[in-house]
């Protein structure tokens, strides 16, 4: 996967936050097993962690970026999918991933804090290590902060969407994909 990236990554056209062109990765050979390890982790997440019914699931985009020194991408969300993700195939702990609580409401009152931790926060930020995986709600608004590394974090990016009925019929507001 590397080896196919960095082929990628010598013939961009532009030289600023590279990303892949397409986000179809998981259509390659050279990520098959990984975007079945992707598939495999997701529904385990889905079934066992958050308890849900999920008849399947379908990866809709796999990316590639490399982020140089002194580069950043700003804060986003990943619409029309269910849950997103990121892999970090190179990274020397710089240039993590921030997440900060959607609701605007959240820090109108915030009182003081003797420990500051991530139950008292509204912000959480991950340091980016290689072989580390995060997996978060598509529309978890996220970003990451200036690469203060002398080299290249590289990472693999999925998008998440479920299969089957959504929903319950019975409440009027069911869907199937």
């Amino acid at each position: 996967m590397k080896r196919y990236i960095s082929d990628l990554w010598k013939k961009r056209d532009f030289n600023n936050n590279w990303q892949t062109k397409s986000a179809d990765l998981q259509k390659q050979s050279e990520f098959a097993d990984f975007a079945k390890e992707i598939i495999t982790t997701n529904k385990t997440i889905l079934g066992k962690v958050l308890k849900y019914y999920v008849e399947d699931i379908v990866i809709t985009d796999m990316w590639a970026n490399v982020l140089k020194p002194g580069e950043m991408h700003p804060p986003h969300t990943h619409s029309n999918n269910f849950l997103s993700g990121v892999w970090y195939l190179e990274s020397d702990g710089n240039a993590g991933i921030f997440f900060k609580d959607p609701r605007s409401v959240a820090d109108i009152i915030v009182p003081r804090k003797s420990v500051a931790n991530t139950d008292n926060s509204n912000l959480i930020s991950f340091v980016s290590t290689t072989n580390r995986a995060i997996i978060f709600p598509a529309w978890f608004q996220h970003w990451v902060p200036i690469n203060h590394s002398k080299k290249n974090r590289i990472s693999i990016s999925w998008n998440i969407q479920i299969k089957g009925q959504l929903g319950e019929h019975h409440e009027f507001q069911s869907a199937n994909f």
